[in-house]
């Protein structure tokens, strides 16, 4: 690069889905925004809530700065009080926090992420389950969660595509806890995977549906699910373990939301089983992650990360096929 050039904003790619509340766009994805970013950790991001829009509660691993640059809201979490045009945030890493009362010409930030204690080389375990809770609140965000949370599977149609796009990620759950034991031979790690084995055992025949299966074909929602399963094959069994704590952190929050959806209808028991095994499930998966040296710590975060971008795209992608029924009807 040589000369000064100039990028509008609307040519940066946007991370987030036509429905999200909030529109991020990394200077990273830009071909030359990304060149010109240094390399050390730090990441630039322009964020755009619209008017009357609200951001729910969210987090990131790393400390950073919200640089408002135009509009006004209201921030939430453990400190409330109103921001705008000029004020600048301080967001400790792992620190929850969003947005309400966005005012009507929406709230324009730049999201300045920096470098985390995690990212020193050193890690504790005690970091390794901060960033897990707050990746899970930030996946929280995304549409999937969202339609439960707000109660927006409202038609037998919507419901149903809602199964079948579970039942695909359950029936490949089972071949990922059959790969994992058939690949472990490490006693410190063979007992707990075999009885998770059983527990969960037959679990993807629970979701059932008698109406449109038209998630099942999906050849993007069926490949991030079989990325999961890949895992187990390719990974050492204490990062398996990693990923069972994501899959079984995201499992309790969607048995929680959608317990209360299903309430009545098919898949009530699936979400209610879940919503009730999978906190004790969690609880194993970090038991199994315990003695471990800072180094194996810090490269775990990298996995930890990895499952949850991709826990994020498999349940977005079930969302997105339901909003493009509802497009089509």
């Amino acid at each position: 690069m040589t000369t000064p050039s100039v990028v509008p904003r609307s040519e940066i790619p946007s991370s987030s889905s036509a429905s999200s509340p909030l529109d991020v766009r990394q200077f990273r994805a830009h071909a030359l925004l990304g060149k010109v970013m240094p390399g050390s950790g730090v990441s630039i991001a322009w964020t755009h809530v619209h008017r009357d829009e609200a951001v729910t509660l969210r987090s990131d691993p790393k400390p950073g700065l919200l640089i408002v640059v135009h509009g006004r809201a209201e921030l939430v979490g453990e400190q409330g009080r109103a921001v705008e045009q000029g004020d600048v945030l301080t967001i400790p890493a792992n620190q929850v926090y969003g947005f309400t009362s966005v005012g009507a010409s929406g709230l324009q930030a730049v999201h300045v992420t920096f470098p985390g204690p995690a990212d020193s080389g050193a890690c504790t375990l005690k970091q390794v389950l901060a960033r897990n809770e707050a990746r899970a609140q930030m996946t929280l965000s995304n549409p999937f969660y969202s339609m439960l949370r707000d109660r927006k599977l409202d038609t037998p149609r919507r419901r149903a595509l809602m199964i079948e796009g579970s039942r695909v990620f359950a029936d490949a759950f089972q071949t990922l806890l059959f790969t994992r034991q058939a690949t472990c031979a490490d006693d410190s790690y063979a007992p707990a995977f075999l009885q998770h084995l059983r527990e969960e055992l037959g679990h993807n025949e629970l979701l059932r549906v008698t109406r449109d299966p038209r998630a099942c074909g999906d050849p993007v929602l069926k490949a991030a699910s079989s990325w999961f399963c890949h895992q187990m094959v390719v990974l050492d069994n204490v990062d398996k373990a990693v990923v069972n704590l994501v899959l079984e952190t995201g499992g309790f929050y969607l048995g929680t939301l959608a317990e209360p959806v299903f309430a009545g209808h098919e898949g009530a028991t699936f979400f209610h089983t879940h919503s009730e095994a999978d906190a004790a499930h969690q609880e194993v998966g970090a038991k199994l992650l315990e003695n471990q040296t800072p180094d194996t710590y810090a490269r775990l975060l990298d996995t930890l990360d990895a499952s949850w971008n991709m826990l994020d795209t498999m349940t977005s992608r079930i969302a997105h096929i339901i909003e493009m029924n509802d497009a089509s009807s």
